[in-house]
């Protein structure tokens, strides 16, 4: 399954799941999503407005503990650490001051990571 397919499953596991407060899960735009005649033009765009290359795909604002919210990189199934870009790994590692900040390796993981955030009381 490609990471868009991965990511869409578990928007559409949250969305059931948790309809309740589905509204709390947001995607942020990838880069490799903005396409078209005028891909750079639009990049330069999105970055006036706030977008930072590396971002997490996903944040589910419901702060627990001492986290604002947890934010997760999206990557396809079977992938490891070394597929996450350098920007990635930044924002990561700076949004854990904060936030949860998590990589997962498709949607499974992140389903389970969503679950585990959602119910460990030491969150």
């Amino acid at each position: 399954m490609s990471e868009h397919n991965e990511q869409a499953a578990v928007v559409n596991w949250f969305n059931i799941k948790y309809a309740g407060v589905s509204h709390f899960l947001m995607s942020y735009p990838s880069g490799t999503i903005i396409g078209g005649k005028n891909k750079w033009g639009a990049i330069a765009k999105f970055k006036k407005e706030g977008w930072k290359k590396g971002i997490p795909d996903l944040f589910l604002a419901i702060p627990k503990g001492e986290n604002g919210g947890l934010w997760i990189e999206m990557k396809d199934k079977n992938k490891s650490e070394k597929n996450l870009s350098d920007e990635q790994k930044f924002y990561l590692h700076e949004l854990s001051r904060f936030y949860k900040a998590i990589w997962c390796s498709g949607a499974d993981e992140a389903i389970k990571a969503i679950e585990e955030y959602l119910h460990d009381s030491h969150t």
